[in-house]
């Protein structure tokens, strides 16, 4: 399907639409139908993300520069925020939307709630992209007859909204990184590439860190559930079990307390630097730079494309690390703070994973050899 024209991108849990009884996907239709029948023009809606017509698009739509008539509308609710795919989603289009000045292309609809976007203050990457747009509030609307004026009324008002972001320019433009052929008092292409050069030490040096912290707390761990072991085998019962926990919790507070910071550090170092490197990359895949900012740039890539791949070897075992925190959190009222605080740290870098195997994506479709640029520089592990 090559859909051409407004298009929507749904966002959400499948489950959450089977346990809401399909209200979920229906609203997608109710919203295309009320934008179509308003302004004239159809509004091609993908539901699908497990279809094909959906991965196909929602490629073309990214490596199009998106537009300004390519929404994605997240479904929020606590499943939304569990799923690694959904996070991924909104993850990858805020980073091209951030990269043209389009915030606006977002659209988060708040269906069930979510207290920590409400509460404020939230570490959660995905949290804060959502707080930091105006989000439309349908907790109370989901549970209204779909047929009712309040309802209706609500999914037109969403549908005049689409429009009215269609029809406005937005507020800031696309990053633009002149070449340094121009003449313009501002970093030329190379000031930027070397700028983002000198950022990607900070970033090995945060990953590097991490990864001995994670050690740190893998081996304290491991070291009480043997005290544990000897207490069972000493007879000393539930209160033998709880004195180690409470001593493990004791142990754990100064390198969780450093997970966390660098957690915070690493998101906040990518997240600076996601822009830039995604505007270069298009400039390269346009032809809008000389040839010899290309060749310094590739350059660059070889350095880049190796530590993406040392990245991405360390993840499956973060998710490990969030999974067995999030049990050991469940058992125990002295760990839960602790073991809460290594799951939001270790999301912090699953989901900087999602910018930077977009990097690795756009790179790789330029021509650049992976296998090669994986060799040139291993990049130091995570953990």
């Amino acid at each position: 399907m090559n859909a051409i024209g407004p298009a929507g991108f749904w966002s959400y849990t499948h489950r959450d639409d089977h346990l809401d009884g399909g209200r979920i996907r229906r609203l997608a239709e109710a919203i295309a139908h009320a934008f179509e029948i308003t302004t004239g023009d159809e509004l091609h809606v993908f539901v699908d993300n497990n279809s094909i017509a959906w991965g196909e698009q929602w490629r073309a739509r990214l490596d199009s520069a998106l537009t300004s008539t390519t929404f994605l509308i997240p479904i929020v609710t606590p499943k939304f925020l569990k799923s690694q795919e959904c996070r991924r989603e909104i993850i990858t289009f805020s980073s091209h939307a951030a990269s043209l000045g389009l915030d606006d292309l977002i659209l988060p609809i708040h269906y069930v709630n979510v207290p920590q976007l409400t509460e404020g203050d939230s570490s959660d990457e995905v949290v804060q992209l959502i707080a930091r747009r105006q989000w439309v509030d349908w907790r109370q609307l989901r549970l209204e007859d779909e047929h009712s004026p309040e309802y209706r009324q609500a999914v037109n008002d969403l549908a005049l909204r689409l429009k009215g972001i269609l029809e406005t320019p937005p507020a800031s433009g696309p990053i633009v990184i002149p070449s340094n052929d121009t003449e313009v008092d501002q970093p030329g292409f190379l000031d930027s590439l070397a700028e983002m050069e000198v950022s990607l030490p900070e970033w090995a040096e945060t990953v590097q860190e991490f990864g001995e912290v994670l050690e740190s707390l893998n081996q304290k761990t491991l070291n009480s559930a043997a005290l544990m072991q000897q207490s069972d085998d000493r007879g000393g019962g539930f209160a033998g079990r709880l004195r180690v926990t409470n001593e493990l919790a004791a142990d754990l507070g100064e390198p969780v307390a450093k997970m966390s910071e660098l957690g915070g550090r690493y998101s906040a170092e990518l997240s600076r630097i996601d822009p830039g490197i995604i505007t270069i990359i298009r400039m390269i895949s346009e032809g809008e730079v000389t040839q010899e900012e290309e060749e310094t740039a590739r350059e660059f890539f070889t350095q880049l494309m190796g530590m993406i791949v040392a990245a991405r070897e360390a993840v499956p075992n973060l998710q490990s690390v969030s999974d067995g925190a999030r049990v050991m959190a469940s058992g125990s009222r002295a760990l839960r703070p602790l073991m809460n605080s290594i799951q939001t740290a270790a999301q912090q870098v699953i989901d900087g994973q999602t910018l930077i195997e977009e990097w690795g994506r756009m790179i790789d479709e330029l021509g650049q050899p992976v296998a090669e640029a994986g060799e040139a520089h291993e990049g130091p592990p995570i953990g």
